[in-house]
């Protein structure tokens, strides 16, 4: 029996994992920054209508 599945079974495993190691904190960093932007911008139009309200 030939060892060939098992060693491109092994590379194939370990070509995912490293890819996976090296894409996630991007993917993380990306869902983060979105995340800050919206909360930015909520607290942006908080600002201005409270603004507004002051104002009035």
């Amino acid at each position: 029996m030939s060892h060939t599945p098992f060693i491109l079974a092994s590379y194939l495993i370990s070509a995912f994992v490293l890819l996976w190691a090296a894409l996630a904190p991007v993917l993380s960093k990306r869902k983060l920054v979105r995340q800050l932007k919206v909360r930015h911008t909520r607290a942006q139009r908080s600002d201005v209508s409270q603004q507004h309200m002051d104002k009035t």
